[in-house]
């Protein structure tokens, strides 16, 4: 893991691994941005193009600014220095984190408009043949396109966390704070397959507690890598791209169909394994929230 200071802000630049052919991870901007956190997102970033085959690695650029801040001047010289080290890093940012409303279009593919769209796609084809089960989801977001691609389920429930991961459901999509699917929220859990709907999901203990109790963790560097797959296909088709991501998905976890609950510690591997075919320098650490 290296790290760019920029010249004329308060931010950095992060790459996973160093020459990578292309770049891809977050951009970032809070009055504080957590490096340990900028770590974790851009591996989460490496494994998700690993896992699928891609030689890219994980990225990011940040920028330490008060959105409450009356001076936001920094934002404009921030663009500028993210715009010149994404050009000469082959680096586009795939999510938007307190840059939101801000313009950074020059180093954003145009994807993050269907971002969950996109990680609907790939969370659904991670969780595997849905025809007949029982399925819950644990999110303070509508997730409306999720719903629709579950449309083989024969029960979908919106619920809390605690209630979703004792509902005895087959799978449950979760989305929330980084890290929250941990040891004490799945010590009692009952349900066959978690899926996280965004990075870090789970933590090492959770991974640890909830394969113990037989519940598969979904690794979110698959079910979430919608984003990821879709800029580094850079593919014009809008319209085919969840497709595309669905068909990508699918075609990478079918090795590791028989996994059962040791299914992350494969897919890190097989990650890894490709990883190998293009670099030396494999990173320290899986994508796990501390």
């Amino acid at each position: 893991m290296s790290e760019t200071k920029f010249n004329t802000v308060d931010g950095y630049a992060m790459t996973d691994i160093d020459g990578a052919p292309l770049l891809v991870g977050p951009a970032r901007r809070a009055k504080k941005v957590l490096q340990r956190t900028t770590v974790d997102l851009v591996r989460h970033a490496t494994y998700a193009a690993a896992f699928h085959g891609i030689p890219a690695a994980g990225a990011a650029v940040a920028l330490n600014l008060d959105p409450a801040a009356e001076d936001q001047s920094p934002l404009t010289a921030f663009t500028e220095e993210a715009n010149a080290w994404a050009r000469s890093t082959n680096f586009t940012a795939i999510a938007l984190m307190g840059l939101e409303s801000y313009d950074t279009r020059e180093f954003t593919h145009d994807s993050i408009a269907q971002s969950q769209e996109l990680v609907a796609a790939s969370a659904s084809a991670s969780a595997g043949d849905l025809r007949g089960k029982k399925v819950a989801i644990s999110s303070e977001w509508g997730e409306e396109a999720l719903t629709d691609q579950l449309n083989t389920a024969s029960d979908v429930s919106m619920s809390s966390l605690g209630e979703a991961l004792t509902s005895g459901a087959d799978i449950v999509f979760v989305r929330g704070k980084i890290g929250i699917v941990n040891h004490e929220v799945v010590a009692e859990t009952n349900v066959g397959k978690i899926v996280g709907l965004q990075p870090l999901t789970f933590t090492a203990r959770g991974l640890a507690v909830a394969s113990r109790a037989g519940a598969v963790i979904v690794p979110d560097f698959i079910s979430a890598a919608g984003p990821v797959l879709a800029a580094l296909a850079n593919d014009a088709d809008t319209s085919q791209r969840a497709h595309h991501v669905i068909q990508q998905v699918t075609n990478a976890l079918a090795p590791h169909v028989d996994a059962g609950t040791a299914l992350f510690v494969r897919a890190a591997e097989s990650a890894e394994a490709f990883m190998h075919t293009w670099t030396n320098d494999l990173p320290f650490g899986r994508p796990l929230a501390p």
